[in-house]
């Protein structure tokens, strides 16, 4: 089950994380922003994917083509893995993250 925005507006990010591969989960998180739907579960993909998700309904939200900040936010007490962050870095030049 997927949000009405992801499926009509990014046909070409879904493309490409196809192309890339999902590979395995490597870390969860339970995110609250305060949002009135709720809170969301992100999890990062060994490919530098972070699939977002809502906690009570468990409807995809949306995914994203990590960049290095963004991985680093998910290890707050700890160094995040440096092959993962390398990836983010492979998807950040390659523009990967625009789509």
């Amino acid at each position: 089950m997927t949000s009405v925005h992801y499926t009509t507006e990014r046909q070409a990010r879904e493309r490409a994380i196809a192309e890339i591969g999902y590979g395995y989960t490597v870390k969860t998180v339970i995110v609250d922003r305060g949002h009135r739907n709720g809170a969301e579960i992100h999890s990062i993909s060994s490919t530098g994917i972070i699939t977002i998700q809502n906690e009570r309904t468990k409807k995809m939200i949306t995914k994203l083509i990590a960049r290095p900040g963004q991985i680093a936010r998910y290890y707050t007490n700890e160094e995040p893995p440096r092959w993962l962050m390398n990836i983010a870095r492979e998807h950040l030049q390659k523009n990967l993250n625009n789509l």
